[in-house]
């Protein structure tokens, strides 16, 4: 049942935020919060990213991540975010070209620090997220770091579960994906489309992701403001793009 996966999802970061609020002192900066629950998931629970089975559909699923302990850039950014959430700290998603990261927020008297939790929790400056872009051949903008609405970290991590399934042969799921996304970009107008082009991931043109669609939808929006956990989001609205198939038209 979805509302039991979610059930157990919520469980599982709360006690992962339980263990984090024990360590932290105070008055809490969020760049301990950061430090101590990258020590806490990836030295001790041994969190870390899949780089054996990248492209595996579980790596989209949180309740997979959270059982596996394995995931991908935008999985472990929301499952990471989510605990720091449940203590206090806001970060925000940022999706560069090719990767994806959190940051915390600026303060007066701090700047932001840039969280690769792909690799480990690994703390970054603004030079290292422009020497990753550039990796991948893109020029670099500042613009880059803007954070992304969560609507679109739910976009993408529809469009890697969608992509993954293709590459598993798994037609069914993949085509169930594509009525989600096409849900999801149904609201978003051209114009809206061609100032924010989608972003490539790893193994995937930007061919392909505009194909995809890259829209943000206005009710995925406003369920992940209340259900930032994706797993339980996948699931309902899998649920009831299968009931909205099946029934007659009309």
């Amino acid at each position: 049942e979805p509302e039991a996966g979610a059930a157990r999802c919520r469980a599982a970061l709360d006690a992962l935020a339980v263990r984090l609020g024990r360590r932290l002192p105070r008055p809490l900066e969020a760049a301990d919060a950061v430090k101590a629950l990258s020590a806490q998931l990836f030295a001790e629970d041994g969190f870390r990213g899949n780089e054996v089975d990248y492209y595996a559909p579980q790596n989209s699923l949180l309740d997979r991540v959270l059982e596996s302990r394995t995931g991908i850039p935008i999985s472990l950014s929301v499952l990471f975010a989510a605990v720091c959430r449940r203590v206090g700290v806001q970060l925000d998603m940022i999706g560069l070209p090719g990767h994806f990261l959190l940051a915390t927020r600026p303060t007066p008297t701090t700047p932001r620090t840039f969280v690769d939790v792909f690799n480990g929790g690994r703390l970054l400056g603004l030079r290292e997220c422009e020497e990753i872009v550039t990796s991948y051949g893109i020029g670099w903008s500042d613009s880059m770091v803007t954070p992304v609405p969560m609507s679109e970290v739910w976009t993408r991590m529809v469009r890697n579960l969608h992509n993954a399934s293709w590459r598993a042969g798994d037609v069914t799921n993949a085509r169930l994906l594509e009525h989600l996304l096409a849900c999801c970009s149904a609201s978003t107008t051209a114009a809206a489309r061609a100032a924010r082009p989608p972003v490539p991931y790893p193994g995937v043109s930007a061919e392909a992701a505009e194909a995809a669609g890259g829209g943000e939808g206005t009710q995925a929006s406003h369920m992940m403001m209340s259900v930032p956990e994706m797993q339980a989001l996948l699931q309902m609205l899998a649920a009831s793009a299968q009931v909205q198939a099946a029934a007659p038209p009309g």
